[in-house]
């Protein structure tokens, strides 16, 4: 009864292995489908910020997640992304087990400090590692100027203005206003004409 049960696990196997060696070559031959980051949307109310990310890609080893971070971080970011691998550095982000699978889509909720964040979508696959990030989304959470004294501005600024629509006047797709921005040199300023 024993070297039945033995034979017939060597057998089935076999049979995989037979079955996965014929498979190989198509699998070698095909091509890596190209990733793109997810599609995503985001929404406030009062502190708690609801994010949508859609896995578009075909690629049936893809997953993707999304991540929130203070907007003042991104240019640090920008120069390191392993900053985000950091304990602390992100606000908020898809857990691991929670990851979107091809062709599918998932709605994620965190509450947040008053602040402006920024929210960005990444996708990775077993051929391509290294994440396809998209493009940040800025959202305000709350009075993201707290409880600032404006001092004499108070004076100046009329009554009615809420301070925290200010920001709905910054763009919404900050990464190309991010990517011209200067982030520093070692070098002295160039003279103005």
């Amino acid at each position: 009864m024993r070297n039945r049960r033995t034979l017939g696990h060597a057998v089935g196997g076999a049979a995989i292995v037979a079955a996965a060696a014929l498979v190989a070559p198509a699998l070698a031959a095909a091509e890596p489908v190209a990733l793109t980051s997810p599609t995503l949307t985001t929404d406030v109310q009062e502190k708690t910020l609801s994010v949508t990310v859609a896995n578009t890609n075909t690629d049936p080893t893809s997953s993707c997640g999304a991540f929130a971070v203070e907007a003042t971080k991104l240019p640090a970011l920008q120069q390191d992304p392993t900053k985000a691998t950091e304990e602390g550095f992100l606000t908020w982000q898809t857990k691991l087990e929670e990851r979107v699978g091809a062709g599918d889509s998932d709605t994620f909720t965190t509450d947040l400090q008053d602040g402006v964040y920024a929210v960005v979508g990444e996708c990775a696959s077993l051929d391509n590692q290294e994440p396809v990030v998209g493009d940040p989304q800025l959202v305000t959470v709350g009075n993201p100027l707290g409880s600032v004294d404006l001092g004499s501005l108070q004076n100046i600024l009329p009554a009615d203005l809420d301070l925290s629509r200010l920001l709905d006047l910054l763009p919404e797709d900050l990464g190309e206003l991010l990517a011209d921005l200067p982030l520093g040199s070692a070098g002295p300023a160039e003279p103005t004409a």
